[in-house]
């Protein structure tokens, strides 16, 4: 029988009885319809107790969230002693759930800390040097610069110059430059270092006890230097960032191990190491996810606040090929920090509490942001229990 007969057949049956059974019938088209007419669809409506098309009938209702999370992560202050403290840490629910009120909002918004380097010989990125121009060549000149121009709040100090691949500099030649960033800036430092384990360890050994009216963070102890330098920061009252490579198992056994040479938990910052966007990212992001939740839900070897390099992304040549190379990519001034941006803004709503950033702009830009998302759920959401986000940004 033609499809076209069928149907009128099927209508003409449907009309009168508003239901029909077929047995035993194989139906072959390339696209069937079935309309409902609005007869059926009104007596159905009526058979479940609902109103009938055309008369809407709104219950108020108020979404509520009880989300509980037994776990707490640990909190950790970087202080100056004359100066600024910052303090990371302390959550109690997953990043930026600010919904959920009040009593179980998240303490402190995740910080920035911007990186300065003893040496530039590696040749950092046209679009960095065009934001810091000569001060570039001061390491103290650069730290006052971050702070002064971008309100850095943080300042990371990386030895570079000390490694034997990279200059083979005198450790008390880093040590003199800390003394002067921080006569120079008033904010807390972190203490980088370059790789070399020998180097590293002496390093550390002479600007721990050199800076211990302070409380900053020796950065980083590593499998291959862990046993020399976590005693250090139990010495002399330093943080110490624990570093492992995307590993979650090392993790807690390096943060077991501090534990155990006496590190108190409120000295212990994570870095499970920040793969660059495009080239590996989604494996930083499960682990860092990963870590949060699991601190969250009451796993103690795992809740430390978490620290990432994100300026990794300048890694990528996408961050840093010129538009000459690649002139589809667009400006290389823009791109780079675009790409650093998105890989510490993507890790924080995941967990990260400390994005270490290279490009001034792109570091503030992702404290201007994570700011943003860490203020109040609007009390237009509570009166009206929506919030009309397109209106406000467009009364701006």
């Amino acid at each position: 029988m033609p499809f076209e007969e069928l149907s009128k057949k099927l209508a003409q049956l449907m009309k009168d009885t508003q239901e029909i059974e077929l047995k035993d019938v194989d139906l072959v088209a390339e696209y069937l319809e079935f309309e409902m007419l609005p007869q059926m669809i009104a007596s159905a409506a009526q058979a479940m107790g609902m109103p009938a098309p055309g008369v809407a009938q709104w219950t108020p209702a108020k979404l509520k969230f009880d989300i509980n999370f037994p776990g707490e992560i640990e909190t950790i202050q970087f202080i100056r002693s004359k100066g600024k403290t910052v303090t990371i840490g302390g959550e109690k629910s997953p990043p930026f759930y600010n919904f959920l009120g009040l009593e179980k909002r998240n303490p402190n918004p995740p910080a920035v800390t911007y990186d300065v380097f003893d040496t530039i010989a590696f040749s950092p990125p046209k679009p960095i040097k065009e934001q810091y121009g000569d001060v570039l060549k001061s390491p103290p000149e650069w730290a006052k610069f971050a702070v002064d121009k971008f309100g850095a709040d943080l300042i990371t100090f990386h030895s570079l110059s000390i490694d034997p691949g990279m200059g083979d500099a005198p450790v008390s030649k880093s040590v003199k430059f800390l003394e002067d960033i921080l006569q120079a800036v008033n904010v807390p430092v972190i203490i980088g270092c370059s790789g070399n384990k020998k180097k590293d360890i002496e390093l550390f050994e002479k600007t721990a006890p050199a800076t211990e009216s302070e409380v900053l963070m020796l950065s980083a102890a590593d499998k291959a230097t862990w046993e020399e330098v976590i005693p250090l920061a139990v010495k002399y009252d330093h943080n110490c960032l624990l570093w492992t490579s995307l590993d979650l198992n090392n993790q807690i056994k390096m943060n077991k191990d501090a534990i155990e040479l006496g590190l108190p938990r409120n000295r212990i910052v994570m870095d499970p190491t920040c793969a660059t966007l495009g080239y590996g990212m989604e494996y930083s992001f499960s682990i860092y996810q990963r870590m949060r939740m699991a601190g969250l839900l009451g796993e103690k070897d795992l809740a430390y606040p978490i620290s990432g390099g994100t300026t990794n992304a300048w890694g990528a040549r996408e961050a840093w090929m010129s538009e000459k190379m690649a002139p589809e990519w667009g400006l290389r001034e823009y791109r780079g920090p675009m790409w650093e941006i998105l890989n510490a803004l993507s890790l924080t709503l995941v967990g990260l509490d400390l994005a270490m950033m290279f490009h001034p702009v792109a570091a503030k830009n992702v404290k201007d942001i994570t700011a943003q998302f860490f203020k109040e759920v609007p009390k237009e959401l509570n009166e009206k229990g929506y919030y009309d986000w397109a209106s406000a940004n467009l009364k701006r």
